[in-house]
């Protein structure tokens, strides 16, 4: 159905959830005094749902999400058309790339100042490539990382973020590890975070990442319901996160966004219907959502991205929708 509901945000539908985070359970575990000052109050408020692309089509099955931060717009990959829609910051739509400029088996977009990077899967008449666009949406040249770097084989991109390091961070079909690029696409090499099973170092296999202001990277692994942590040089940090179906857990864990201003990440969980948030030390803080059709609920997202303002973005896939959530504290 086409979502006929006025763009003005405060006139969408919204509620409240009141919570405590888990502070005092977590001073509680490592010994340290308690009291109801380090207790937070957050406000989670649904501020827009959106359905349809620029010509008030309904979406279909949308996927990946990034925030522009040059125009403050939000790109989603509507998986089922094949097309990149861009709203405004009040989840208007504004435009959209689709095949009929070029673009052809869409998987996530790049934003970037001069455009965006759009990875592009294989199809029957062409092999993946990364599309650099500028902001007339035309094609300035379609990059091949594994035909610049033979070394590679076939190599088909599904995600991509570029950090403070003059550094590309790609995800592949082919791999399970995240590949390094340097500005000009040369290949450096391989990220492989480990996790272990059983007492033994095993790789653990990579479905999301992200970067925070400082460069740090966040690598979001879907079967081990695991963030790993690494700085701005590569250098292993930490890891956090554990398996399971319940609370505090990520089953099938799929999209992960860091949200530097609030010093706090997202991730999506697709099996669990949620989003989870957490410090950017992995400190579990509270899940938005749960199974459902109604406003504020999903079913089966599959990303999130953070604007400037500290406002959530969800990619509510078999939905057909886009939600907006606001956080504030008390």
């Amino acid at each position: 159905m086409v979502d006929s509901v006025p763009c003005e945000k405060k006139n969408k539908y919204f509620f409240h959830l009141y919570f405590f985070l888990a502070a005092f359970f977590a001073t509680m575990q490592i010994g340290t005094p308690t009291c109801l000052a380090q207790t937070q109050i957050n406000t989670i408020r649904l501020v827009e749902t959106r359905h349809v692309d620029d010509n008030e089509q309904p979406l279909s099955y949308p996927t990946t999400i990034a925030y522009d931060a040059t125009r403050d717009e939000i790109i989603v990959t509507d998986a089922g058309k094949s097309q990149l829609v861009i709203y405004n910051n009040e989840l208007f739509p504004i435009d959209s790339l689709d095949q009929g400029r070029g673009i052809m088996g869409v998987t996530s977009c790049l934003p970037i100042k001069e455009g965006f990077y759009v990875t592009c899967g294989s199809t029957e008449s062409d092999d993946g490539y990364i599309a650099l666009v500028n902001k007339a949406f035309i094609i300035e040249k379609k990059i091949r990382p594994g035909v610049l770097n033979p070394q590679l084989g076939k190599f088909t991109a599904t995600r991509l973020i570029a950090n403070t390091n003059n550094r590309f961070y790609v995800l592949s079909v082919e791999k399970s590890s995240i590949s390094v690029f340097d500005q000009n696409w040369r290949y450096l090499h391989e990220i492989i975070p480990k996790d272990e099973k059983l007492g033994i170092p095993e790789p653990a296999s990579i479905q999301a990442l992200d970067c925070d202001a400082q460069g740090n990277l966040y690598f979001l692994s879907e079967e081990r319901g695991r963030v790993f942590v690494y700085d701005l040089h590569e250098k292993f940090l930490y890891k956090f996160g554990e398996k399971g179906g319940a609370e505090r857990k990520l089953a099938r864990p799929r999209g992960i966004s860091v949200d530097s201003k609030n010093h706090r990440l997202f991730i999506v969980d697709y099996l669990r219907h949620a989003v989870s948030a957490y410090t950017v030390e992995g400190e579990y803080l509270f899940e938005i959502g749960g199974k459902g059709n109604r406003p504020g609920w999903f079913l089966y997202p599959t990303d999130v991205t953070v604007d400037m303002e500290g406002n959530i973005y969800v990619t509510d896939t078999f939905n057909h929708r886009i939600q907006e959530f606001s956080i504030t504290a008390q």
